[in-house]
């Protein structure tokens, strides 16, 4: 199969057995083909006419006349190669010899030495398989297939089926072969498929060949695998790809090349490991170091039965040696199944069973191909050990080459799920769990849930098959749980594991109430609260009776969700204990927990009589409250209009200390405030109910929003509206004496002016706003004196505003100004119950002066 260099191969026929005999000679008067009669018209029958006569020299022709022989032959990539080989056996008449002659390597000493051949369709479509066998030949590789080196293409060898057959018939083992050219992993596996699929149904015994040869073309190496020039790693791992996918199909992988190509071209020592290797070296002697198992040392044998040269070949054979590593790696309750190290090459291996009522192995069964290291025996008995030991073998036509036998491996099957399984609340902190012994066992692991993330996790491992009880402590009470045992057994080299039971659930009994305390204490109140127990019904509140020193019943709580009970109508600054249990129904009768540990506190003090504002201002408010004697200070809230509930604001120690001033607050605003008397008693504070008060701030005090407008004789007087006020106040001012007297009350909150007449020096006017609250009258502090305004202007607020000659409705219309009109305002008159201002209008260069109604005015 190599392809190379051509060159003659004269090897004297008296080296051996001829396994064929001589052509007859050829008549001198008879015509002899030669490369002359080749050319691009030449016909399949002229190439091979010139090949019978062992005229044909590739080295003549030129690509043109190259490409047409090609063609002529299907473009099998073999063909130049083959015609030449057939050419030069023809000239010559050199014979290959089965076995005489021949030096094999040392490391073949002590082996069995098979002969062999390898064909394809170049051998001829009409083998006689059984002269062929006659002939001492025991197996032969086929070629089913190959990729073109230069498309990449498959084809099929058109012999490969009756060769096989054939071959079979005749009691030949055979092997098969395909011409690669994958340059990477996937495309070998590829080939792989597609070899293994030709060859599916047929009784294939030995190896599915890989043949990793460069092809030959235009007088030098070619063709797409030696133009990759892969990698010595690249192309192991293109290699071992091929082979592997084989084996995965029960048969034995093996790579083929010449023995330039195993040494320089592939890490064939990494290789050797796994796969087998077919060293081809046409020589008297094997002289290729690596391991191997195959050598090819001629391709211009003759065999009887084929009338073309043939590529003569030695196995080399001993026992497989034991396989390693003999492990039980799965069970279920009815089957076992083992692993153990490859033994490359070997056809398939043999699982024997210890039979106890026999006293020996019995084969179970087979692992066809070599890479097949998984064994699964079935249809056994649960809870059982047994006893395996492996051995790999050659397939022969002659018979099977066993290996040594592993080591013995024990398995066992695991039980049928935990019978028995019960679960037993012992106590409202503990569980039993009891089962059935499985005698197989060694013991016995037990998981319990997380409640949290639901897994399982280990809480007792046993170490005897009859410890079948355990006791989990230290649970909460009321509370489910949920568990689950398995067996297992520990063999020579693992632990088996058996099925892991159901799940089995179970509720813990209600405990002593927990958590049990005083949240809040009030004038007339305690709270209590506990924290809430699982699978419970309600609980029962239970107070001291000093007067008989008992316990007596409080309240029942009929709900298991409900986790706080208040005792109400107490006496205040009075000390109460307590204590809590939970009732449940088991069984149709009720039952009762342990009461929780007691608690004690007292009620809180008095509420304090009296609320009253001490003082306040137009940002602060100043409350004093009445004295709690026993109390050990106060605390003080104010309401938030916006989370409608009081909030603590302070907190004052000593229970002489009754006032607290509110600040930053809103002139003329309604405020609630609230008071609590508290209590300190060994470590326990009880406070009192709120006391509620609501109080006001004062009105706000004028300052630079009061202004005057000297208008002739009168003062216009100007402030700011406050929509809280009731009205307005105007004094006049004696600064000598340092009097006030009263000149105006507004009692609109929305007349925030007034025309006044002008004083003489020493006087001044001010303005203060007034409000009612809870019918008393409050009123805000005096403003400062007025700041002038030089002049008043005024801008009109509706629309189609008459401006008249004089003061009245029945005047002459000087104008009709619009909305927003800007006016100056000049003076003013009454005419009925209206005051109209003397206002100027100017519209370009024009002014007008007359008087319109005060209320259709905005004055700034």
């Amino acid at each position: 199969m190599i392809i190379r260099k051509f060159t003659r191969i004269i090897l004297g026929a008296a080296l051996g057995i001829s396994v064929f005999a001589f052509a007859g000679n050829v008549p001198e008067t008879a015509y002899a083909a030669d490369m002359s009669d080749i050319s691009v018209t030449s016909t399949r029958e002229d190439v091979q006419q010139v090949v019978d006569d062992g005229n044909f020299d590739y080295t003549e022709l030129d690509g043109t006349e190259i490409d047409h022989i090609y063609e002529l032959y299907n473009n099998d990539p073999e063909t130049i190669k083959q015609l030449q080989r057939q050419s030069d056996y023809n000239a010559t008449g050199d014979i290959a010899t089965l076995s005489a002659g021949y030096t094999h390597s040392s490391m073949f000493d002590g082996y069995k030495v098979i002969k062999g051949i390898d064909v394809s369709e170049w051998n001829g479509d009409s083998i006689n398989w059984k002269k062929v066998k006659a002939a001492g030949i025991s197996y032969a590789f086929i070629r089913v297939g190959g990729r073109y080196y230069g498309s990449g293409k498959y084809f099929i060898d058109s012999t490969y089926k009756d060769n096989i057959k054939n071959a079979l018939n005749a009691g030949v083992d055979v092997g098969v072969y395909f011409y690669s050219q994958a340059i990477s992993t996937s495309e070998a596996k590829t080939e792989a498929k597609y070899t293994t699929d030709l060859i599916s149904g047929y009784n294939i015994t030995y190896p599915v060949v890989m043949d990793y040869e460069y092809a030959w073309e235009d007088g030098g190496l070619s063709g797409r695998l030696y133009n990759a020039h892969l990698s010595k790693s690249a192309a192991t791992n293109v290699i071992k790809a091929f082979c592997a996918a084989v084996e995965s199909k029960g048969y034995v992988g093996m790579i083929y090349a010449s023995k330039t190509v195993i040494t320089d071209d592939m890490n064939a020592s990494s290789i050797a490991q796994s796969y087998p290797i077919w060293n081809a070296q046409y020589n008297d002697t094997d002289t290729l170091t690596v391991k191997h198992s195959y050598w090819q040392y001629s391709d211009v044998g003759k065999v009887s039965g084929i009338s073309n040269a043939t590529d003569m070949n030695f196995r080399y054979v001993k026992s497989p040696a034991a396989p390693s590593s003999l492990t039980q790696s799965a069970c279920t309750d009815s089957t076992i199944t083992l692993t153990w190290t490859k033994i490359p090459e070997v056809y398939a291996y043999q699982i024997v069973r210890y039979d106890s009522s026999e006293d020996k192995y019995v084969s179970v069964g087979t692992a066809k191909g070599a890479g097949t290291t998984t064994f699964t025996d079935k249809n056994l008995q649960d809870g059982k050990k047994y006893t395996y030991k492996v051995r790999g073998y050659y397939k022969l036509s002659s018979g099977a080459i066993y290996g040594t036998y592993s080591a013995e491996c024990t398995g066992i099957t695991i039980a049928d799920t935990i019978e028995n399984f019960a679960a037993t609340v012992t106590a409202p902190t503990s569980v039993k769990l009891s089962w059935s012994p499985i005698p197989a066992a060694t013991g016995y692991r037990v998981y319990r849930s997380n409640g949290s993330s639901g897994s399982y996790e280990t809480i007792a491992t046993t170490n005897s098959p009859d410890d079948c009880d355990v006791t989990d402590s230290q649970l909460n009470p009321g509370t489910k749980y949920n568990y689950k045992v398995r067996a297992y057994t520990t063999t020579d080299t693992n632990t088996i594991w058996h099925v892991l039971s159901d799940a089995k659930t179970i509720t813990t009994d209600p405990g002593e109430v927990t958590g049990l305390k005083i949240t809040s204490a009030y004038t007339s109140s305690l709270t209590l609260k506990w924290n809430k127990q699982e699978n419970v019904d309600g609980y029962i509140v239970y107070v001291w009776e000093p007067s008989n020193a008992t316990w007596t019943r409080l309240a029942k709580i009929s709900s298991k969700s409900t986790d706080t009970y208040t005792h109400k109508g107490l006496p205040h600054s009075t000390e109460y204990s307590y204590t809590v249990c939970a009732y449940y129904k088991k069984n149709g009768t009720y039952h009762y927990t342990e009461t929780a540990s007691a608690v004690s506190g007292f009620t809180g003090p008095a509420v304090p009589s009296q609320i009253a504002t001490a003082s306040r201002t137009a940002k602060s408010v100043t409350i004093r409250w009445t004295q709690i004697s026993d109390a050990t200070g106060y605390t003080v809230y104010k309401y938030n209009t916006s989370s409608k509930s009081f909030e603590q604001v302070a907190r004052i120690s000593g229970s002489s200390n009754r006032t607290y001033t509110f600040t930053g607050l809103k002139a003329g605003t309604e405020y609630k405030f609230g008071v609590r008397a508290y209590t300190d008693r060994n470590g326990f504070t009880g406070f009192s109910d709120r006391k509620d008060f609501s109080s006001c701030t004062l009105p706000a005090t004028f300052t630079s929003s009061f202004k005057y407008t000297p208008l002739g004789s009168q003062r216009f007087l100007q402030w700011s509206k406050l929509s809280y006020a009731d009205g307005y106040i105007v004094y006049k001012y004696d600064q000598k004496a340092n009097k006030y007297t009263r000149v105006k009350k507004i009692t609109s909150n929305k007349t925030n002016f007034c025309f006044v007449p002008n004083l003489r020096r020493g006087y001044g006017y001010r303005v203060l706003a007034y409000m009612k609250y809870n019918g008393k009258i409050y009123y805000g502090a005096m403003s400062n004196a007025p700041v002038k305004n030089t002049s008043l202007t005024g801008t009109i607020t509706d629309s189609s505003v008459n401006l008249r000659a004089k003061a009245g409705t029945n005047s002459r219309v000087v104008r009709t100004l619009a909305r927003g009109s800007k006016v100056k305002i000049s003076g003013y008159a009454k005419s009925g119950r209206y005051i109209w201002y003397k206002v100027t209008y100017t519209r370009g260069s024009r002014k007008y002066t007359g008087y319109i109604r005060s209320d259709l005015i905005r004055v700034k």
